[in-house]
């Protein structure tokens, strides 16, 4: 059984919160009785580990999908950048002497290391090869080779603007819903709190079966001079 250190209930980890539900959905009903707990209180500790554990499982959910969206960015990335690199290795290669057509394609730099750098190097290939087509120059590049580029770019910036969306969206950290739950249960658990302290003693050591700390004698005799003074 779940020994708890304290009653700050806002103060609970999302661990400690599920704790106190779940040990409280299993004795409320017996004590319910001994204690005049209302009814309404008694219906929400039966159901609120339940509610509890599945607004913990949609964030979970949430999460995941986020974890997954930005190893695809990754993956996908990786494909596109070293797919360009070897098309930039094979330009120049091909066009050694060529400064001038090389400087349009952006190949004469290094590679830069940002994501957004990386990506208008690969736009500015792209871009600078459609025109040579419609200008009717010869680049030694066959059009299969960029048109695979430009397939594996169109993958990755479209899971980047997934991305920017997901954080437009969504707001940081912990869902509205959930906050709201944990907030409510909080002061529920204040509530019940308050109907055992009509009945037992703050050392009572019955507390824990309702999700509560049990203070020691110590701790009881120094609330009360606290409560006295």
């Amino acid at each position: 059984m779940a020994i708890f250190k304290d009653n700050y209930f806002t103060n609970d980890s999302y661990e400690l919160r599920t704790a106190r539900l779940e040990i409280l959905k299993n004795y409320i009903e017996y004590w319910a009785a001994p204690l005049a707990v209302p009814r309404t209180l008694v219906e929400w500790g039966l159901n609120a580990n339940d509610k509890w554990q599945k607004s913990l499982l949609i964030s979970r959910s949430k999460k995941n999908q986020s974890e997954n969206i930005y190893r695809d960015l990754r993956d996908a990335d990786e494909k596109t950048f070293k797919y360009y690199l070897k098309l930039k290795r094979l330009l120049r290669s091909t066009n050694p002497d060529d400064k001038i057509l090389l400087r349009h394609f952006g190949v004469v730099d290094q590679f830069p290391r940002s994501r957004h750098e990386k990506a208008k190097k690969v736009e500015k290939f792209l871009k600078t090869f459609q025109r040579s087509i419609e200008n009717n120059e010869s680049i030694q590049i066959p059009q299969n080779f960029v048109s695979k580029l430009e397939k594996l770019f169109f993958e990755s910036q479209n899971i980047a603007e997934r991305i920017e969306q997901i954080k437009n969206e969504k707001p940081k950290g912990s869902n509205p819903e959930q906050m709201e739950i944990f907030r409510e249960d909080s002061k529920k658990l204040r509530s019940l709190l308050s109907w055992a302290f009509m009945t037992w003693e703050p050392d009572q050591a019955y507390l824990v079966q309702l999700g509560f700390a049990v203070k020691t004698k110590k701790e009881k005799e120094d609330s009360v001079e606290e409560e006295d003074n």
